[in-house]
Formats: C-alpha cells, structure tokens, sequence
C-alpha cells in the first residue's frame, strides 16, 4: 500500500469523535417498542440460489444506540426468511478501518460501512453497486448535495449511500438574546454571517464571560468541521477542480482569516486550539461556554441528563460568508467486498434494506441525528417531531467534501490525515500573522498534491 494509502490508513483509524460522550440510546430517549416499528413485515423472496449460504456485515457502532438494535433485527429477520445466516458485528469506529483492511486482504467480511474517502481509498476491492445506488436515489427523488459530492467514484457508486452524522451550531437561546439575537427561540429563524456570529462572539465573553467554544486540534470532526466551511465561505479551497492549481492562499482568505484571528481573541475560549471532540461538549454541558459546533449530541444529553439546558439550547444554520454557506460533509456507504463468497447474497440484502419500509424505519428512530441522504425525507414528520432539530434538515443542501473542487480522493485525505488546514487556524490564532499561516497552509497543500 503506497504512502498516501498509509497516511490515510492513519486518519481513518482515529477516533471519531465528540460523539462518543452521547450514549445515545439513553440520551436520546429512544426505543423500539415504543416508536411500534416491530411489527410483522412482508419479506421479499431472495433468489433460492443465496439459501444456506452466510452473511457478515461490519458497521462502526451507532451512536443512536435503538438505530444499533433495528438494523440488527432487520439484517437477522430478513436472514431467517431467506434461509441466509447473518452474522453483524458493530465496532468502535478506530477499530473498524483496521478490521475492513484485513478484510480486503483476507476476506471473510461481505458489507462493510465506509467513511466518506474509504470509497477512493477501496475502490479497486468494491463491487459496482450503481444500479442498486442510482434505483434508491431515483426512488428518494433524487440525492442530496452532499452525497452527489462524496459518494460517486469516478461516476460510479461502488457502495449505497445511507447518510452521515448531523452538526451544525448549538447555542444558548438566553445569551443570544441578550447579545441582540431577538429571534434566537427559533434556530430555523437565525440566519448570520460570520461577522455577526463572531460579533454574538464578542458580547457575550466580555458582557458575561460566556465565549464561544471551537475545538482546534487534532481530532477527526469538530475541526474540519468548522475550518473547511470558513475556508469556503470566504472564496478559498485546496485546489481547482483538475487537481492542478493551489487555491487557498487568496486575498479574500487572509483577510478573513486575520478577522478570525482577531475574533479568537476577542470571543473565543482561546485554549481551543488544544480541544479534541469532546472538549467541547464538555464546556458547553457545564455552562461554560455559549456556543460550538457540534452534533445534536449536545442536545440529546442535556434532554436527559439537564432538562433546563436542554429548554434553553437551539441549533442555527452554520454562518455563512461572501461565497455563501457551506458544511464539511460527504456520506457513508454499505459497500461489497469484492472478495466476498457471496456478492450475490449482499447484493440481495442491501436491495431489500434501502426499501421504503426498512430504510425509513431506521432513519425516522434516529429523530434527524441522521441527515437524509435522498430529498423524499427532506419533508419527513420526522423533523417536526422536535423543532430544535429541524436547522439540521436544511445542511445537505450545503454539503461539500474534502478537496472541494476536484474529488475528495487520496491527495484530499491526505491533506486532512496531515491536519493541514486545521493547523492553518491553529497557527494564524496562536502567532497572530494571517498571511504566513495561509502561506504555509498552501504550500503543505501543494507537496500533498505533488504541485
């Protein structure tokens, strides 16, 4: 495996994230019973061909735990009435890179779930799954952004897209309205750009030592997850679209960057250069901080464990900027080993469980935690069910991926694995001087893409 193949090895075996504070059944709430998603199902017939024959599905584990148990009992009941023995494991996303590559190599594992870039990383170990892909799509009304960005492989899908993971802007109702946010009891209403969250910023760290909170480390979510967007927002990416000119040292991008620089100082918690995922999550349920980017975890544990947090918590749309409004995010897929005994049979089951009944079952237990990855569920009652979280249903109509505008393929992941654009941030705040962070931000793109 070549060195950029190593490197992205490296980033994807990391923990993923502020997520693992939520132990997301729990917190959220959920349940199977209750929601009446057991009942009997009709089960279409698999060819005969696939009966006495096994399965083995690898997924990282949930972090909406009732999500877990669904898929498991529908994997193990459509088994049961196709004569297929199935086996599922969940593990912990760190472990699960390493687990699908000696899967690659050695076989005994039929449907993994990739992480966006695993799909470039494998792509010569995949089956075609376009027909499959392009059905579900069509079926859903068409995909989102985000997974038209992410999930095709040089026009193909080499795996169905189900989703990603939420996140977007938690913050406090009270405080925002008392920086002048007069409409902050509804998320859906909070329309900013960078400027005025950053001025929100200001208010409340020197009116009531409350800053906002942004992880700045080496962590796989959180970071890119806010760097990518602002780079976005304000006319910058790693490279054109062919892959063959730098274009992230911009005027636009420096001078946004020193207001970022000067917004650190004046309304961040400025030891978040050194947070990881869960530090923020941490500030935040001790009412330390305002504000953060972040998952609904935040909010699915202050549900349960801080009712009074919870009430006063809400999600806005990520800001945006003078190039418009933008998320990191690029979607998941079940993918076939092509070194499977049995292509055939997984081909079947994934048929069967990207069908209306078994797919929309399992997105709707999630309650939005999940974004849709097809628009038919953008109109959901899903997202009605609780109004702080329907800001997350407009983010994948944002979605751009690594790498933006070429592929997010080996060069882009590598550039990610490398933290360069989030050590970018970290070095403007830290020394103060825009223009040489940007400065070397572009040249650690130009050696990861061999310019």
């Amino acid at each position: 495996m070549g060195k950029t193949h190593s490197r992205l090895h490296e980033m994807l075996s990391q923990s993923v994230s502020r997520r693992t504070v939520l132990k997301a059944g729990a917190a959220a709430g959920l349940g199977l019973t209750g929601l009446g998603i057991l009942s009997e199902k009709v089960y279409g017939q698999a060819p005969a061909a696939i009966k006495g024959t096994k399965l083995s599905i690898l997924q990282g584990t949930y972090f909406i735990g009732p999500g877990q148990d669904l898929y498991k009992k529908q994997a193990t009941d459509w088994g049961k009435a196709n004569g297929v023995e199935m086996s599922t494991d969940f593990l912990n996303w760190p472990d699960l890179q390493p687990k699908i590559a000696a899967g690659v190599q050695a076989g005994g594992i039929d449907i993994v779930e990739l992480w966006p870039g695993q799909n470039h990383l494998y792509r010569e170990s995949l089956v075609d799954m376009t027909d499959v892909a392009e059905e579900f799509g069509k079926r859903g009304g068409g995909y989102e952004a985000y997974v038209l960005n992410s999930a095709p492989v040089n026009g193909r899908y080499l795996g169905v897209p189900h989703g990603q993971s939420n996140a977007s802007m938690a913050y406090r109702i009270s405080w925002f309205k008392e920086a002048g946010i007069a409409v902050a009891d509804d998320g859906s209403k909070v329309d900013l750009t960078w400027d005025q969250y950053f001025e929100v910023a200001k208010k409340l760290k020197s009116g009531k030592g409350k800053p906002f909170g942004q992880a700045l480390g080496h962590s796989l979510g959180d970071p890119p997850g806010f760097v990518y967007p602002y780079m976005w927002a304000n006319g910058a990416m790693e490279v054109d679209k062919d892959q063959k000119n730098v274009l992230f040292n911009k005027p636009e991008f420096v001078e946004a960057m020193r207001k970022f620089i000067q917004a650190w100082k004046d309304g961040y918690d400025e030891t978040g250069t050194s947070w990881d995922d869960s530090s923020n999550n941490r500030a935040y349920l001790a009412g330390q901080i305002s504000s953060t980017y972040n998952g609904s975890s935040i909010y699915f544990v202050a549900r349960k464990d801080q009712p009074d947090m919870a009430k006063d918590t809400h999600h806005m749309l990520i800001p945006k900027g003078p190039a418009g409004r933008f998320y990191w995010l690029g979607s998941r897929t079940f993918a076939i080993l092509k070194n499977s005994k049995n292509v055939a049979g997984a081909k079947e089951f994934l048929k069967w469980w990207f069908q209306d009944e078994q797919f929309g079952a399992w997105w709707r237990l999630q309650e939005g935690y999940m974004l849709q990855p097809v628009v038919k569920y953008y109109n959901d009652p899903a997202w009605t069910k609780d109004p702080k979280m329907l800001p997350f249903r407009e983010q994948p109509k944002y979605g751009r991926d690594l790498g933006f505008a070429g592929p997010p393929d080996e060069k882009a992941s590598l550039v990610a694995s490398k933290y360069v654009i989030v050590d970018t941030y970290a070095k403007a705040v830290q020394g103060g001087d825009a223009k040489a962070a940007v400065e070397w931000g572009a040249e650690q793109i130009k050696r990861a893409y061999g310019l």
